[in-house]
């Protein structure tokens, strides 16, 4: 199939995304990375496996637990491993950095071997057309996808659900982000999370100040759903403006109220943490 580049002068100097003409459909061909590089995954229901982690920069919250807050703002430069993340990356890109950029790293760093490759953020919806791209050649070469992201942007998810293999969505509760939570939103893309046949599951990370109200709202959400939609509790891990981690008894007592009305929960920390690797 034909592809012609149309960039116009001003894309070109000013770093905005360049789109291509493929068909009927206008693909982006560059966005902003902050990391790639090969790990394992310490989360939700895929603890244990190999994965290559795309990380994408730039992110509309602002989440006071914030782990990763370099990604939080559009990054200059992408740092790229062909390996695990350890030392100096073998090579950094200047950003938008090209979709055949991209997969050519995950195809380094998955060694041959590694077959699912996760898109973490930042916040990766927020570059849905670039990550349709991305993923549509992925899928041509037998990787599967898992799309981690806050539950909140129900448009975005349509346009890359076809894409995807698994999809981790948090809840982001006000009482433990601090910022507010536009329930209809939520519950809409839940919705629609729900119908799509792919692996899934909703995480909500605990901090010792949640209020139990959010909780029950979120939970009651989800059972209004389906009842056997998988919900995470991820104890936090202190960063940005959390110091401390919820105590054992917060954490048991949520999970029995939920319970109540789901069949799937899981404590599950960060394991990646308590490994100690990126």
């Amino acid at each position: 199939m034909n592809q012609r580049k149309r960039i116009s002068s001003n894309e070109q100097t000013s770093g905005a995304p360049v789109a291509i003409q493929i068909g009927e459909r206008l693909k982006v061909a560059r966005g902003n990375i902050s990391e790639i590089y090969l790990s394992l995954q310490g989360e939700a229901l895929w603890v244990g496996l190999p994965m290559v982690f795309v990380r994408t920069s730039g992110c509309h919250r602002r989440c006071a637990y914030c782990d990763t807050e370099y990604a939080l703002v559009k990054e200059p430069f992408a740092r790229l491993w062909g390996r695990m993340k350890e030392g100096m990356p073998d090579a950094i890109e200047e950003n938008p950095v090209t979709v055949k950029t991209v997969v050519n790293w995950i195809r380094k760093a998955s060694q041959g071997w590694v077959d699912w490759v996760a898109f973490t953020g930042g916040e990766p919806l927020l570059q849905v057309d670039f990550l349709v791209s991305l993923t549509h050649l992925l899928r041509k070469e037998r990787y599967r996808i898992l799309l981690e992201t806050e539950g909140g942007l129900a448009d975005h998810l349509e346009k890359i659900l076809p894409y995807l293999s698994a999809v981790a969505a948090d809840i982001k509760l006000p009482s433990t982000t601090g910022e507010s939570l536009d329930k209809d939103q939520c519950s809409l893309f839940f919705r629609k999370l729900a119908g799509a046949p792919v692996e899934k599951a909703a995480k909500i990370v605990v901090t010792q100040n949640i209020d139990e109200s959010e909780w029950d709202w979120a939970v009651q959400m989800l059972a209004d759903i389906d009842d056997s939609f998988p919900l995470i509790l991820q104890p936090v891990t202190p960063a940005r403006f959390v110091t401390e981690r919820p105590k054992k008894a917060l954490l048991m007592n949520l999970c029995g109220r939920a319970r109540k009305h789901l069949k799937n929960v899981r404590i599950v920390p960060q394991v990646h943490k308590f490994l100690n690797i990126g």
